[in-house]
């Protein structure tokens, strides 16, 4: 761990970047060691390093020859009398005499008060409160000081806000009690607005014995040095004031900060991944529970705002968010009354109910126009309100707003449709229930069982999933074939959960036979590195024997997948239909939801665009979404996909939003859904982002022996895009020829979108020839999207080098695909850059930098780069050399 590696000598206690903090606990251990011991307790804000500078301190007195005994606080257990006190008498460290003498004590030494041992926080009086008699802390007591005798003891307890009042009760009787003695008692607590129990620390506080250290964050010199650590001196040097802005210090956010990074990774900009953004909604999700909500209203705002609108939209006193925007900001969460990071707010909002939301956005709306708020400002949080509503997970049935007049607010809004097509568009995605044919009180028989088994591992449950197996294993280890089929499907989903059931790293060889036709076998088989040529050919005649042999839908679809992953979309396209019609699937199927999403993904991989929008929508109208489980990735990937193609980002972004099952991410499923997120990202502007996914999918890949096989997920491809949009253009090229390495014959379209995407990393007198063969290759893969995309920079190209009929040519064919596949149109008018966008195009394709163009337009370089960001997306280049050209070939663009 980067925050609590300490060094340790026979006197000396150090952890890095806490010299003030260890300074005070080695005083006080030393203290306790001559025979004055102390209470000391260690407080800070969420994700401070509390439970990591204690467990240190720990483990540095047990190597002088202390005894340690540990406890923590939970929310869970603050009703549970004597929880801590418990905790720190179950020590294995205790001798057995005094372990028992004290759970024999604990276990009679509670009676009913008269009165509560101090009053609650709300003034009202605790029910029925159980307090430790006076026999039970004097024993107790008596126990520990006896046991200090032999040798220092260290009373070690974490989260001291969450402990119960009974323990809090005897650690007070026992600290007034040890100054002469060698005990000394640390108390971790997490800064709050209220304190649970405020008559405990003004006991604390008025005692002599008694020292309190605030944890403090992190400085620059602390972040430079986990920095080097990790990355080596230029890095540090480059990232640190960087890391410090984005964190404020926090030691839990540097940490995952750190941890995004790619070590050798030679680029010029911090990533921002996953880390980073679960260790904010981690520290969100254990702070106050009014500062929480306080951060919820200010992303619902999208902005800073005053702290009487904020009570005002909340509901809460007046005097409620100063105390909550001050937890907020020690943290390191919140700068000038924001979040630090835009992704913060984005993904607090995501885990709200959509209806909740919705309700919070209209209060907004309705508070900022009486407030005389901008009517734009008034509009967007309608709209915000709306989006909820309308949105395709929703599983509200409360009426759709109505268009939006900002200066009067909603107009009446439509009838709330029925009830029935509601539900059909409920896409929340949550476990599976009960799956037919495990339905409680039905015979075990061994079909039953082996979907009792199937149905734990799809809702995610693979603890239980693995016991489920070994015992219908052994209830019937004659059925092997059976034993073994399940096994496959399992090893399948779960590449490195069962040994022998993944797919690892082997190659050739693997048995796609046995006695049955058996296309889960085949799959297992072309992830294990059966070629591709021979995986398809197994694949066709499942599918073609499975017309007349009724086999059954698992084996089919996995035969389909087999297509899909052997870089044949085509094929897997045609299949689907048949096998959709030898079916025959009714209402809420799960033969029909299957085939809907493997449809869905063929065509979205041959670029027609609306067929696979429509197919990815009808596999959550077939079955209802929570019977997705674990799967739920694979539709959920082609949705995001399709309307990223479309141009609906913000649709994207609320499918992005629905929660997801956690296991998802260890199944092929999670690889898919990171992959759609990924190109989203990208297609946004958020690069940094996109490539923290797309390495992700890399690592994951790289793990579950599954690199040789892009087209499950061509990551190289997207990285190498990624890297392009960050100005890397040594890193794109390199991952691009790795991805050419590695291709075997027959996958046209991965190659095609290789060389595309190695084209815009090609020398300008080489990218002409590079993007004529990528062309070729999309040709013959059918992929009419990236084929339209490859003919739209192909026409550049030929612009560029002075060829104008062949550059409009290959601009016609790529438009008229664009058509065709249904994707969002490329701009080809200057009309649709704004002209704000148009003068700073204009003045970057002239070579002025960011700076010497916001001087020139009076604008400030941030707005520079947002300009030229929209610029970029929308004509479709990457960096200034291509807009010079691109502007030269189209002069009216600029103006």
């Amino acid at each position: 761990m980067y925050l609590a590696q300490q060094h340790r000598t026979a006197s000396s206690f150090t952890v890095r970047g806490r010299p003030y903090e260890t300074g005070r606990l080695q005083a006080a251990w030393e203290r306790c060691r001559d025979g004055r011991g102390s209470v000391l307790t260690l407080h800070g804000p969420v994700g401070s390093g509390r439970t990591e500078l204690l467990d240190a301190l720990g483990e540095f007195v047990a190597s002088q020859g202390a005894h340690v005994l540990t406890a923590a606080g939970s929310p869970l257990e603050r009703d549970f009398p004597l929880g801590v006190v418990r905790q720190l008498f179950q020590s294995p460290l205790l001798p057995d005499g005094i372990a028992a003498e004290a759970a024999r004590l604990i276990e009679n030494g509670l009676a009913p008060a008269l009165a509560p041992a101090w009053p609650e926080p709300d003034g009202t009086d605790a029910d029925v409160p159980m307090r430790p008699t006076p026999h039970l802390l004097h024993r107790l007591s008596s126990l520990l000081l006896e046991y200090a005798r032999q040798a220092p003891v260290l009373l070690a307890v974490d989260d001291r806000q969450d402990a119960d009042v009974q323990s809090l009760e005897f650690l007070l009787y026992l600290t007034r009690r040890t100054r002469g003695a060698r005990i000394l008692t640390v108390l971790c607590s997490r800064e709050n607005m209220t304190p649970r129990d405020p008559f405990f620390e003004v006991e604390l506080a008025s005692r002599p014995d008694h020292e309190r250290v605030r944890l403090r964050l992190f400085g620059h010199e602390a972040i430079a040095d986990l920095l080097r650590e990790r990355l080596g001196p230029d890095a540090a040097q480059r990232y640190a004031g960087e890391v410090l802005d984005l964190t404020g210090g926090n030691p839990l956010l540097v940490r995952a900060v750190v941890e995004d990074q790619q070590p050798g990774d030679p680029g010029g900009r911090l990533v921002i991944g996953e880390n980073y953004r679960r260790g904010v909604m981690n520290c969100l999700h254990r702070i106050d529970p009014l500062a929480l909500r306080l951060a919820r209203g200010v992303a619902a705002l999208g902005r800073p705002a005053g702290t009487a609108l904020l009570a005002e939209l909340l509901l809460l006193a007046k005097d409620s968010p100063p105390r909550a925007l001050y937890l907020l900001h020690s943290a390191g969460l919140f700068r000038d009354g924001d979040f630090r990071h835009r992704s913060g707010g984005g993904d607090l909002l995501a885990a709200m109910r959509p209806a909740e939301l919705a309700a919070l956005h209209r209060r907004a709306a309705e508070l900022l126009r009486a407030t005389g708020a901008s009517a734009e400002h008034v509009a967007e949080q309608y709209r915000a309100a709306e989006g909820q509503i309308r949105a395709p997970w929703s599983a509200e049935t409360a009426p759709v707003a109505a268009p939006v007049d900002p200066a009067t607010g909603p107009r009446e809004a439509p009838r709330p449709a029925p009830a029935r097509e509601a539900g059909r568009d409920d896409v929340v995605i949550e476990c599976v229930p009960v799956l037919p044919g495990t339905e409680p009180g039905e015979p075990p028989t061994p079909g039953r069982q082996r979907s009792a088994v199937r149905h734990l591992f799809w809702e995610g449950r693979t603890e239980d999933g693995v016991e489920a197996l070994a015992r219908y294993e052994a209830d019937h280890p004659r059925d092997q074939d059976a034993a073994a089929g399940l096994r496959t499907w399992i090893g399948y989903w779960y590449p490195t959960l069962l040994p022998g059931t993944g797919q690892g790293p082997r190659r050739g060889g693997a048995d796609a036979g046995g006695p049955f036709l058996d296309g889960m076998r085949v799959l297992t088989a072309l992830l294990a590195g059966l070629p591709h040529r021979e995986a398809v050919s197994r694949a066709e005649h499942i599918l073609r024997e499975g017309r007349v042999a009724h086999l059954p839908i698992r084996s089919l679809t996995a035969a389909l997948t087999v297509l899909l992953y052997a870089d044949q979309p085509g094929r897997a396209a045609r299949w689907c239909a048949t096998v959709g019609d030898r079916t025959g699937r009714g209402p809420d199927s799960t033969e029909g939801a299957l085939l809907a999403a493997l449809t869905a993904e063929a065509a979205l991989r041959q670029g027609d665009i609306r067929t696979a929008d429509a197919y990815a929508r009808a596999a959550f109208q077939e079955i209802t979404p929570r019977r997705w489980g674990v799967g739920a990735g694979f539709p959920l990937a082609t949705m995001v996909g399709a309307r990223t193609a479309l141009g609906r980002h913000e649709d994207a972004e609320r499918y992005l939003a629905m929660p997801v099952p956690e296991a998802m991410f260890r199944t092929p499923a999670g690889l898919h859904y990171l992959a759609a997120r990924a190109g989203h990202h990208l297609a946004t502007g958020d690069a940094t982002a996109a490539l923290a996914d797309y390495r992700r999918c890399g690592e994951t890949m790289a793990r579950w022996g599954l690199d040789h096989l892009p087209a499950l997920v061509p990551w190289r491809i997207g990285a190498a895009r990624a890297q392009l949009a960050l100005g890397r253009t040594s890193a794109a090229r390199s991952l691009i020829e790795r991805q050419l390495d590695g291709l075997g014959g027959g996958q046209t379209r991965t190659r095609g979108m290789a060389l595309r995407t190695g084209a815009a990393a090609t020398d300008p007198a080489e990218r002409t020839a590079v993007l004529e063969e990528a062309v070729q290759a999309l040709e013959d893969s059918g992929d009419q999207l990236e084929l339209s995309a490859a003919l739209a920079e192909l026409s550049a190209a030929h612009g560029a080098s002075g060829d104008p009929e062949q550059a409009r040519s290959a601009d016609r064919r790529a438009r008229h695909l664009s058509r065709v596949s249904g994707a969002a149109p490329a701009p080809d008018r200057d009309d649709e850059l704004s002209e704000a966008e148009r003068r700073v195009a204009e003045l970057a394709a002239s070579g002025l930098t960011n700076r010497e163009i916001g001087k020139k337009l009076f604008i400030t370089v941030s707005t520079v780069e947002q300009h030229l960001t929209k610029v970029y997306r929308k004509l479709g280049v990457r960096r200034r050399m291509d807009l010079a050209r691109l502007l030269e070939y189209r002069p009216g663009l600029a103006g």
